[in-house]
């Protein structure tokens, strides 16, 4: 936003003498004032401006900020503790002697809404704007955002290190022929054999070359724990019904068991 342009956005709210839906004034020649209900509402919409130094309780008139360097700051780091964390960009001006600051907030990617203040956690820190207020969200509002968000695909990502031999071809083939159950009419199944493979998200390109998915090496891997360590399950027998209770020799635990393999594997 050019100086101009902000010097503009003065004159309307004066003019009006009110804030609009994507504009919000607060009065900050005293200090930094509550920003983060401004901050989750702007960015959980299209976006909107903050200015400091007009009081909206004496008609708007132009009272400055107390320093410009510790408001900027303070701002700055008040949207670093939003979740996802926001970069706002500042303009300044010196308007009737006294300095205008005004902080541009982006709105927040859809598959990333709501955003909300960290520190009072997803239910207490989510706002929404409502005319020229912010009012903070229903669990309902939080929900239609969750529900609403874009569809994850992490499980569509390459694995680099693996190859197709890394996959259990008997496996798959099961796979294969339960689908065609299924779609017996299905033209996919006609496709060139890594083409379907490709289609069915089993293998994608890297690098020009074929590799299994992520859902490709936990479904029909031979062993994914060597791709992902970090993925098995883990099955806890305790000797009573709380993990206090100790079994006749002062164990714990009756049975402790790390599941790996593929999913199927695992839950079957």
């Amino acid at each position: 936003m050019t100086k101009e342009e902000l010097l503009e956005l003065m004159y309307e709210v004066r003019s009006l003498q009110a804030e609009l839906d994507n504009i919000e004034v607060k009065a900050a020649s005293k200090g930094a004032p509550k920003v983060y209900d401004s901050l989750s509402s702007f960015s959980n919409r299209a976006g909107g401006i903050i200015i400091f130094g007009l009081d909206e309780e004496k008609d708007f008139i132009p009272v400055g900020i107390y320093n410009l360097d510790e408001l900027r700051k303070n701002i700055a780091e008040a949207a670093t503790n939003m979740e996802p964390p926001l970069r706002l960009t500042f303009t300044s001006i010196k308007y009737d002697g006294v300095i205008i600051l005004a902080a541009e907030v982006p709105e927040c990617p859809l598959e990333l809404k709501p955003c909300y203040y960290k520190p009072a956690g997803l239910h207490g820190g989510s706002y929404i704007r409502v005319a020229e207020g912010d009012r903070k969200m229903t669990d309902y509002e939080i929900y239609m955002y969750i529900s609403s968000r874009g569809q994850a695909m992490e499980d569509l990502k390459p694995v680099p290190r693996a190859r197709p031999e890394d996959l259990n071809e008997k496996a798959i083939e099961q796979y294969i022929a339960k689908l065609q159950k299924k779609r017996p009419g299905s033209r996919i199944f006609s496709l060139p054999r890594d083409q379907l493979l490709k289609t069915l998200n089993i293998l994608t390109e890297y690098n020009g070359m074929p590799v299994p998915t992520v859902s490709g090496i936990l479904m029909f891997g031979f062993f994914p724990q060597q791709f992902f360590p970090s993925i098995f399950v883990a099955f806890l027998m305790f000797a009573g019904t709380t993990e206090n209770v100790k079994g006749s020799r002062g164990e714990r635990f009756l049975d402790n068991r790390r599941i790996e393999g593929s999913i199927s594997e695992i839950i079957s």
